[in-house]
């Protein structure tokens, strides 16, 4: 069951390839999303890095920060600073270490895979981790960006964002999904967040509005 997050996008990828192959493209880092979702339960903030240190470099750093307020005063704000320095040996699969900031679990180090592919139209990033520690969690981390990429000004936005997380049960899990209209660097439109707590996974629905900008 926890591996079930990663066929999705792994699918979206392979249909997707298609397309990249009939774009002339050069490869080049990725933008920074940097991220505002305000929804009826909660607020969420998050940015997420992934670049290589030189443009033509094996060697990678990932770094996602999320940070979410919920309106309840009774409930605890919660946070992941995730940061990862990686090396490239097949082309899009990479190997990597560094660590885990976050509310439950404080600092943790970790080991972690990842698969990345980027494009003018899209970009993928499945991204499982586990933390070098007794009580340490295995994760996996998907997330899927697309949008068109023609002469128009204004485009769809389509994302989702997805991770499950487990000790010896199901801890936490999420996917996020995002749909609107892209103009330039700026996207928005309407977000619904779904989360899973716990090992019966009880779930919560936090519906609102996003605002994304890309960074380059």
């Amino acid at each position: 069951m926890k591996y079930l997050v990663l066929f999705p996008f792994l699918l979206m990828s392979i249909f997707l390839k298609a397309q990249e192959d009939q774009i002339p493209f050069k490869a080049q880092q990725p933008p920074i999303p940097v991220e505002v979702m305000v929804g009826t339960k909660s607020g969420m903030y998050q940015m997420t890095i992934n670049k290589r240190f030189t443009a033509d470099s094996k060697f990678k750093f990932f770094n996602l920060v999320n940070y979410e307020v919920d309106y309840e005063d009774q409930t605890p704000n919660k946070y992941i600073v995730q940061t990862i320095a990686s090396y490239e040996f097949i082309k899009g699969f990479d190997v990597g270490a560094g660590a885990n900031l976050s509310a439950f679990g404080g600092f943790r180090p970790v080991v972690s895979t990842s698969y990345t592919r980027f494009t003018r139209a899209m970009g993928i990033i499945i991204n499982p981790v586990y933390e070098i520690h007794k009580d340490g969690e295995f994760s996996v981390l998907a997330r899927f960006e697309w949008h068109p990429v023609n002469d128009k000004k204004i485009q769809p936005y389509f994302s989702v964002q997805a991770l499950t997380s487990w000790k010896d049960v199901h801890s936490f899990s999420y996917h996020n999904w995002r749909a609107g209209i892209q103009y330039k660097i700026f996207s928005f439109g309407p977000a619904v967040n779904f989360e899973y707590v716990g090992k019966n996974a009880e779930g919560t629905v936090n519906c609102g509005g996003f605002v994304n900008i890309l960074i380059h």
